[in-house]
């Protein structure tokens, strides 16, 4: 086998869906076939020539789940790929395939401490509750709601 025709086929073996065909079709489409969630933990690889998906999954959880769901997502991909010739779907655990998380977000900062006017504001609004453990409770939940609203942050 000549070296160009070697490289050519483990380029396609390698990488993934080329943009052409079912399988790039099905992976252009698949976050809009399985939502936000679904397409962060699977990803159409391949599609046979009698026009079956292989979806990896990034564990068992995921592929068990997706599997329970494969009548419904085979008939979203084929109105989302008309012409790709797809017929059906299957899934395997393949966790290497799937491209890496990105980063989370920072963490938020951390909630203003109440003023003692808040305190005091949040114990005369729970001052007719009874119960003196729900009052305390009512008490902190009103102080950081009045904290968090002057800082800006509760809309």
């Amino acid at each position: 086998m000549p070296a160009a025709d070697a490289l050519k086929r483990f380029r396609r073996k390698s990488g993934g869906p080329s943009p052409k065909g079912p399988a790039g079709a099905a992976a252009v489409a698949w976050p809009a076939v399985v939502g936000a969630d679904g397409a962060r933990h699977s990803v159409p690889v391949r599609c046979t020539r009698a026009g079956v998906v292989t979806v990896a999954c990034s564990d068992a959880a995921w592929a068990h789940e997706l599997s329970a769901r494969r009548e419904e997502l085979t008939a979203r991909l084929v109105a989302e790929c008309p012409d790709a010739g797809i017929v059906g779907l299957r899934f395997s655990v393949a966790d290497h395939v799937l491209p890496s998380a990105p980063e989370a977000p920072p963490a938020p900062p951390p909630p203003p401490p109440p003023t003692p006017a808040q305190r005091a504001a949040a114990a005369s609004a729970a001052a007719s509750v009874g119960d003196p453990v729900l009052r305390g409770l009512i008490e902190r939940a009103a102080a950081a709601s009045a904290a968090r609203r002057e800082r800006g942050g509760d809309r």
